[in-house]
């Protein structure tokens, strides 16, 4: 008759356990990691949501805004206070998503379509008034954004019409 040796048979076990858990919190810490990642993009976009929406909501708004954007000397002095702080939130929002980008909360691609949609903006004639007036934003998105100057913006304002067409 064979002896089964007690001590030995629970330190297999015990060992087996420790494989099995070591795997589910791998498991865990990636499913945490995927959902932190998806909750993260939801609520920057949920930020560029808030901001897009003031200005399709509201005609005045959005005059202001594309004014200033393509026509930013022709803006009053209360105009120019408005569109710059809409830019300063812009820009605020900007680099919300550089820091969560910088913590490896959101993936590369996502962060370069928000970046090429900031550069968009910030190389208009106003945005460029705007980082001349405001050089504290380009200590940390000039690195990134300044690649995509002079490229084709991935998105049209004004579809497509000339920036005369602003009235």
């Amino acid at each position: 008759m064979k002896r089964i040796d007690i001590g030995y048979t629970v330190a297999t076990i015990a060992n087996i356990g420790v494989i099995v858990g070591l795997v589910f919190l791998a498991f865990e810490v990636r499913h945490s990691r995927i959902a932190t990642e998806l909750q993260t993009i939801a609520d920057v976009r949920s930020g560029w949501f808030a901001l897009n929406d003031v200005v399709a909501r509201d005609t005045d708004v959005s005059r202001i805004v594309m004014t200033g954007l393509y026509k930013p000397d022709e803006l009053s002095t209360v105009e120019a206070a408005q569109f710059s702080m809409y830019l300063r939130m812009f820009a605020n929002q900007a680099e919300r998503v550089w820091k969560h980008y910088e913590l490896g909360l959101i993936p590369e691609e996502e962060y370069l379509g928000m970046v090429a949609e900031l550069a968009a903006l910030m190389n208009t004639p106003g945005g460029k008034k705007f980082r001349e007036a405001e050089p504290r934003f380009d200590e940390w998105w000039l690195e990134d954004i300044e690649p995509f100057f002079g490229q084709e913006p991935p998105m049209n304002l004004l579809l497509g019409r000339a920036p005369s067409s602003i009235e």
